[in-house]
């Protein structure tokens, strides 16, 4: 698998930043510490948040913001590999399995780390 971020252009879908929105919006969107994100090991499940691209029935483009759980299957640099463990409410065309990149700044959340997030 070549190792490169997707993109709406390209796939049809990307990864929201996770680190740009927690600085946008540091009261209400809580992202775990840099040095756990930095840190991921395989087997470890992550959320992610992903931007995808449909088409209606009248041809039109709509997008839709799902929230989703990836398993982190190894690393090269700085970017993670990984496979996704949902299946999106929006689509067919993606769904458990899929393989993806993504880097630390994507994660906003690691299984486990609910607790935290409550702080």
């Amino acid at each position: 698998m070549e190792q490169r971020l997707a993109t709406l252009e390209d796939d049809g879908w990307q990864l929201d930043d996770g680190e740009a929105i927690a600085a946008a919006y540091p009261e209400t969107f809580w992202v775990p510490p840099l040095a756990e994100r930095q840190a991921l090991q395989a087997g470890q499940a992550v959320k992610l948040i992903f931007r995808i691209v449909t088409t209606d029935d009248q041809d039109r483009d709509e997008q839709h913001v799902e929230r989703m759980w990836v398993v982190v299957t190894g690393r090269a640099g700085e970017r993670y590999s990984g496979e996704l463990d949902n299946q999106p409410y929006c689509t067919e065309e993606m769904g458990p399995g899929m393989p993806l990149w993504f880097e630390a700044r994507h994660v906003i959340n690691i299984h486990g780390d609910d607790e935290e997030q409550a702080e």
